[in-house]
């Protein structure tokens, strides 16, 4: 189970609010939040179904 303030969500809500796709994001959300490779999967994954919201505010 995550917690609020789980990298792995913190990166999925970050992911989320890009407007433009990042280039080679897996090494880019390992970096930026110091994920694993499989922990980077798995907030991109999360981060599909994260519905951006106006005011950067986002809500799954």
């Amino acid at each position: 189970m995550t917690t609020p303030d789980d990298p792995m969500r913190a990166a999925a809500l970050w992911l989320a609010a890009q407007l433009e796709p990042i280039p080679h994001v897996i090494p880019a959300l390992k970096e930026r939040f110091g994920l694993t490779g499989l922990q980077a999967c798995q907030a991109i994954a999360l981060a599909r179904n994260i519905t951006p919201q106006p005011g950067g505010q986002n809500d799954e």
